[in-house]
């Protein structure tokens, strides 16, 4: 069980968070896109009794969208709400980079706490789009 209140030492990976965008591209086809928010610095809590099952294409399988896999918790900005588009993208230094979908959150005076879902992890993982990037995600 993490600790009710983290030290700022726990707070090691980069996240972004991103919100969900419908495009519509040429008129008639509509994509989503996941564009970022903002670049933080979280603590990410894996909960043990409830593991991922990741197919070898990176996608979560054999579990509900809804179901909790991960806390994340950051600290808390006043200029920051969170809806049911809120998805979080995580790039790791020696690991396959990771998307969560955020389920839920609870927050106190100084931190939010995040209730994910992994959805993917994969080397393959299409990295948040700036409406200036193309569609891979690059510039």
């Amino acid at each position: 069980m993490p600790d009710i209140e983290p030290r700022i030492s726990d707070f090691s990976h980069r996240i972004q968070i991103c919100t969900q965008l419908d495009v519509v591209e040429d008129g008639s086809t509509i994509s989503l896109s996941r564009v970022p928010a903002a670049k933080v610095w979280a603590k990410v809590y894996a909960l043990p009794h409830l593991p991922s099952f990741v197919s070898p294409y990176g996608y979560a399988i054999k579990e509900t969208a809804n179901r909790v896999t991960h806390w994340v918790t950051l600290r808390y900005k006043i200029d920051m709400d969170f809806s049911s588009a809120a998805w979080l993208y995580e790039e790791r230094l020696k690991s396959p980079p990771r998307w969560y979908k955020v389920v839920g959150f609870y927050d106190s005076d100084l931190w939010i706490t995040l209730h994910c879902h992994l959805v993917e992890k994969s080397t393959k993982a299409i990295q948040p789009r700036t409406l200036l990037s193309g569609k891979d995600g690059t510039m």
